[in-house]
């Protein structure tokens, strides 16, 4: 349609005819400030046409000083068409271009059909093949090793929807798409993306050299869109905080259909994934991206979850600050997951000889094989007695996990099997286990969690320690090494509001003698200020063996006493009364060496006149000494500790060690109040010493 004053000039009456046109409007374009120049041989039209400006909305661009070039124009009662024509104009998302060009008018529905080749985007070159007619468009465009921030500006000029990214790349694409204005109705993409990295502004997303093969389609409107996406790449880096993956070493295919509603509400009826000796997932899904949790419902059935694949790239990433960042792993899983409603609701896996090694001892479990299932909304038993016995049948299949073998915390685990039963926040064993532990074993008859992951976690556990080397036991722990063994039962250890206590007594045999714990209580276990409570009995322990695994010095002789209303505070000692003395019907040979005399003496405030004793005068020719018993108490509040000894002594002072026969030493103490942290640097001064050197 012609919208304006046409003025037409005649040049050569015949041969030559200007046009010069203010405005034309065709269907879903517009042309204004036009000059047409006219040649007219014998056959062939010769057109030069100049405009000013050319706007078409599907492309939200508006070109300027638009020349286009015709040697040939064919003019028909149709149509009018070019077959070979040169474009030159400049667009303002790409500049001035110079195009080989195809152009079509119909000259009664004002339909535009272009194809344009060579145009140039970076080093890329694009060519495009469109048609406006019927208010609607139709393209085909193919990108030649466009680069690919050049591109993300082009989008972004005819403000498509793009992500926030710095990128950097090239684009192989093939696009065929088809819509009406500025409004995309359907598009196909099919081709690569090339040595694509990129990054976001915070650093949570980013590739290195990433190449990736798309096939891709979109069909729908503003409100719906639904599509089909298949993604497949084998070179490259991503990262997507916290996960890396290397795709030169574990190629990836992602395929997904679904519909996205709104721009928020996105349904994925059929997604999988084929991370090569890592992962193989099939499932469905729907994500309110609006939400801070997007995740709503999801069914995944996972075919295999692979290790070390699995482990480098998935949970190293999570791992990385602790001490489980360099685990050896190996095995599988399998099973399936639900969610609801943003909800776990479902957990069935399949394990198959996994096997993770810190390396250290600290964690190592070897081919852990078995079955885990677990299932939302806890119908078992949900009393708040921990002892009381099931009210309704737990409706979750039964678990059973088993290892070879393994070790924790620098402990070693024999083969084990646990049958077990976890549903909600619960879990409870289902068949008492045995656990070999170094030289013994954990027979645990009960266990039972509530409320597990919630500031109201509480458990049960009923078990049996059967004797443990000590030596072992120290040995595990790096700690000075000496004879025993320990074991005994753990009846009703609980923990009830953040309150851990002990039903029972502790018994250990150590130093041939027992060790007793009892009215064990421990506050705020999992807090930042822990708070620990109980009373220890000592009976009739040998000395020489704990005076030489801890360096003190050597005495021999038995030892009893009592460490009552014992208090830790984030695990430092803060109140306690304890007494520790030579049982009376103690028979056994009673000799002490000069170091034990004076790391002894210290403690009491007597060490100078110890010292002083054994580096002179006869004592000095003798490496120990005949006593008749020793003793040591102390009344541990605020930071001070009130001493006393196994008797009295003369000027208010105690006797610490209360020597007889010959050679024969008194060890006496005379400070009666002492500050409990100086306390504590003699003791572990005395421990570490190499002992005094007498002349």
């Amino acid at each position: 349609m012609l919208g304006g004053v046409v003025l037409a000039t005649a040049v050569r009456a015949v041969d030559d005819v200007t046009l010069h046109i203010e405005r034309v409007d065709g269907d879903g374009w517009s042309a204004s400030d036009v000059a047409v120049d006219l040649g007219l041989p014998e056959k062939n039209a010769l057109v030069r046409a100049r405009v000013g400006k050319l706007n078409v909305p599907a492309l939200s661009q508006t070109l300027t000083d638009v020349r286009i070039e015709c040697p040939s124009l064919d003019v028909s009662g149709d149509v009018i068409a070019c077959a070979k024509a040169r474009v030159l104009a400049d667009w303002p998302a790409l500049g001035k271009q110079s195009l080989d060009a195809r152009l079509s008018y119909g000259r009664a529905d004002g339909s535009l059909d272009v194809a344009l080749q060579g145009l140039r985007v970076g080093d890329g070159r694009i060519a495009l093949q469109g048609t406006l007619r019927d208010a609607g468009w139709n393209a085909k465009v193919r990108l030649q090793r466009v680069p690919i921030d050049r591109l993300m500006k082009l989008a972004a000029d005819l403000k498509a929807p793009v992500p926030e990214l710095t990128a950097t790349g090239l684009a192989d694409l093939d696009i065929v798409a088809r819509g009406k204005q500025t409004n995309l109705g359907e598009a196909k993409v099919t081709g690569a993306l090339l040595e694509l990295t990129a990054n976001n502004e915070e650093g949570s997303l980013a590739s290195d050299k990433l190449s990736l093969h798309v096939d891709a389609s979109v069909r729908g409107s503003a409100q719906q869109w639904t599509f089909d996406v298949a993604v497949k790449s084998s070179q490259g880096q991503a990262f997507a905080q916290p996960i890396f993956v290397d795709l030169s070493a574990h190629a990836m295919s992602l395929r997904a259909q679904g519909k996205l509603t709104d721009g928020k509400s996105l349904t994925l009826d059929r997604f999988t994934l084929d991370h090569a000796d890592v992962a193989q997932v099939s499932g469905r899904g729907r994500l309110q991206l609006d939400l801070e949790q997007p995740l709503r419902d999801v069914d995944v059935e996972l075919s295999s979850l692979t290790f070390p694949g699995a482990y480098e790239s998935y949970l190293q990433p999570l791992l990385i600050d602790t001490n489980f960042k360099s685990l050896q792993t190996a095995g599988s899983i399998g099973g399936k997951l639900s969610m609801a409603d943003g909800e776990p609701r479902r957990i069935d896996l399949r394990f198959n000889d996994v096997t993770f090694d810190d390396g250290a001892g600290n964690l190592n479990l070897s081919t852990l094989s078995g079955d885990w299932h677990w299932l939302a909304d806890a119908t078992g038993d949900d009393s708040d007695e921990d002892d009381a016995p099931p009210s309704r049948t737990m409706q979750v299949a039964p678990s059973q996990l088993k290892w070879q073998g393994g070790a924790l915390l620098g402990l070693d685990l024999g083969a084990s099997e646990l049958n077990f039963s976890t549903q909600g926040r619960q879990f409870r064993l289902t068949q008492p286990a045995r656990i070999p532990l170094l030289d013994g074993s954990i027979d645990l008859e009960t266990f039972r969690v509530r409320n597990a992951g919630l500031p109201g976690v509480a458990f049960l556990v009923d078990a049996t320690l059967q004797p443990v080397s000590v030596q072992k036991l120290c040995k595990a722990f790096g700690w000075p090494e000496f004879g025993g063994r320990i074991g005994g039962a753990i009846s009703k250890l609980r923990m009830r509001e953040g309150i851990v206590t002990l039903g029972t007594t502790l018994r250990a045999q150590v130093f041939n003698g027992e060790v007793t714990i009892s009215d064990l209580r421990l506050e705020q276990p999992f807090g930042q200020w822990p708070r620990f409570y109980s009373s220890i009995a000592l009976n009739n322990l040998d000395l020489e063996p704990m005076t030489s695994a801890f360096s003190f010095g050597r005495i021999t002789g038995r030892l009893s006493g009592a460490i009552n209303g014992l208090e830790l505070f984030n695990w430092t000692p803060i109140a306690f009364d304890a007494r520790l003395y030579t049982p009376p019907d103690d028979r056994s040979r009673h000799r002490i060496s000069q170091r034990a005399v004076e790391n002894i003496g210290s403690i009491g405030g007597g060490g100078a006149g110890v010292t002083a004793a054994l580096s002179s005068g006869f004592l000095r020719f003798f490496d120990d000494f005949n006593y008749d018993r020793l003793g040591i108490s102390c009344r541990l509040h605020n930071e001070v500790c009130v001493m006393d000894g196994v008797a009295p002594a003369a000027n208010g002072n105690y006797y610490l060690v209360k020597g007889q026969g010959m050679p024969r030493i008194d060890v006496i103490g005379s400070s009666r109040r002492v500050d409990w942290p100086r306390l504590v640097e003699q003791l572990l001064a005395a421990t570490q010493s190499e002992g005094p050197v007498l002349q």
